[in-house]
């Protein structure tokens, strides 16, 4: 490799994935934005689109969402930071965000990093040879 890839870690506390659906019985869809937050802090976008967003041609009549894929990034820090102060919590603004805009915008759920996936410790036990 000529140019080596600079790798940048985020750690989050729990995140969702945004994506647009064209159609809404349609199982196409383009993901748009990783929205993450981590403790005390404020919430991180991992965009996966383009700054300079996408066009809506071929996508969307709707100018609503027309004017979104155009401008994701202003669209999106708008409506969490709206939801954020109304909420007064990083994460509650996350899930209100969610599931306010379960629509043409479909999001993942909410996944809490911070929860233990377990009860109980995983074990192996080693059987002994005889």
């Amino acid at each position: 490799m000529e140019n080596a890839i600079e790798t940048k870690e985020i750690a989050f506390d729990g995140y969702t994935m945004c994506s647009f659906i064209p159609e809404l019985d349609s199982a196409r869809a383009i993901p748009l934005v990783l929205i993450g937050y981590h403790r005390g802090e404020d919430p991180w976008f991992v965009w996966l689109v383009p700054k300079e967003g996408l066009s809506p041609q071929g996508l969307t009549g709707d100018p609503y969402y027309a004017k979104v894929l155009r401008d994701p990034h202003a669209y999106f820090v708008k409506k969490l930071n709206k939801y954020v102060e109304e909420s007064g919590s990083v994460k509650r603004g996350i899930e209100r965000l969610v599931d306010c805009h379960q629509n043409h915008l479909a999001f993942t759920p909410l996944v809490s990093l911070t929860e233990v996936p377990f009860a109980h410790p995983m074990a192996v036990e080693l059987i002994a040879a005889s």
